[in-house]
């Protein structure tokens, strides 16, 4: 991604960074394209106490086992629904799937129905062949999901066997999937709180709690090796706040830095952005202007394509390509239909590399 951020040098005299008048200094966000109008208004206090981390580090592989097979009794009769549902997925997948081989070929995988014209002719050349790559192999797809409070209980199951399932029943189809989530360390603002009362409250703070980022499955991981990390949503305490429009350019600009030719951003969740210590402190949609702005930008200007699932909750008036949920036993089906639906399209053309680059980190003032 280094590659794509724009040099602090190569910014108008206008926009180089300045101390702020009380000693503190808020940080701007690191935005997926050069918005103004998100520069305009959405502010971070601090990103000091933020954290991206992988499910692992979050606690011991004991736990990690525990809460695994707790999340299994749990969803003992929906695995086998979801399970039902994938396999669907991945029969639909294959159908678009038309093998074909090239023969003849002076390199690549042995063609053992050829063998018999050696034996006959020990002079004749070995026999080649290479399968041809299938339309969308070239595929990655993130699926983000809130780890809120209010995802507690069978929401949070459900999302978790459902991103379990689909992750092993893309895998088999050559498709990777990065499987992510998005919480914050703290209720009511953690340490990013307690530096901003230090500082005598300063006026307009913006952001004001300390992000956590958890990758539960990287993309280059097989699913064998991270579906234990899942079972993490079940511990205890997990479950905070939700700040969506950073979430969403966190995942983003991972998939900005694969080299997969298709990648699909898939969201769910329930509900608006809620962070208490933030909205005390600003505006009372200041979260969800700056989601919108972020959903704006990335489905006018980003080469990802972006889709959302809404679980009670209209996401549809946030997103362009979303689907709402009233139960969350319908989440399967629904994350099925999806996919299936954007594999069954045709990937959309690759928009010009230059409109996604990203502006440096800057202090305000």
């Amino acid at each position: 991604m280094d590659a794509q951020q724009l040099d602090i040098d190569d910014m108008p005299d206008d926009m180089e960074s300045e101390e702020s008048p009380d000693g503190e200094e808020p940080w701007r966000p690191q935005l997926p394209f050069s918005s103004l109008s998100n520069e305009d208004f959405y502010r971070v206090y601090t990103n000091q106490f933020d954290e991206e981390i992988s499910a692992e580090d979050l606690c011991d592989s004991e736990e990690l086992t525990r809460l695994r097979n707790y999340l299994d009794k749990q969803l003992s009769n929906l695995q086998g629904v979801v399970a039902r549902l994938a396999n669907r997925l991945q029969r639909r997948l294959m159908a678009q799937q038309n093998r074909s081989w090239d023969f003849d070929l002076e390199e690549g995988l042995l063609d053992a129905s050829r063998l018999t014209r050696v034996i006959i002719d020990p002079l004749h050349a070995l026999s080649f062949k290479e399968e041809q790559d299938m339309e969308f192999r070239d595929t990655v797809v993130t699926l983000l999901l809130d780890n809120s409070g209010s995802m507690r209980g069978r929401p949070i199951t459900v999302a978790a066997t459902c991103a379990d399932i689909l992750a092993r029943t893309l895998e088999r189809c050559g498709v990777k999937v990065e499987i992510l989530g998005f919480t914050t360390r703290a209720w009511k603002g953690g340490q990013s709180r307690e530096k901003w009362l230090a500082a005598g409250k300063p006026g307009n703070p913006g952001r004001l709690n300390d992000l956590r980022h958890i990758i539960y499955k990287s993309a280059d991981t097989p699913w064998r090796r991270a579906r234990r990390n899942l079972g993490l949503m079940m511990r205890e305490g997990l479950l905070k706040e939700n700040i969506d429009g950073e979430a969403l350019i966190w995942a983003h600009n991972r998939l900005l830095g694969r080299t997969e030719q298709r990648r699909i951003l898939m969201v769910i969740s329930d509900g608006a952005p809620v962070d208490d210590s933030t909205l005390s402190v600003n505006s009372g949609n200041y979260l969800e202007k700056h989601l919108r702005q972020i959903i704006t930008d990335i489905e006018n200007r980003s080469p990802v394509e972006l889709i959302a699932i809404g679980i009670g909750h209209d996401v549809t008036r946030y997103y362009k390509r979303a689907v709402t949920i009233v139960d969350a036993e319908e989440l399967g089906g629904a994350m099925t239909e999806k996919l299936a639906e954007l594999f069954e399209e045709k990937a959309p053309t690759e928009k010009p590399k230059q409109s996604v680059k990203l502006p440096s980190r800057r202090r305000l003032n």
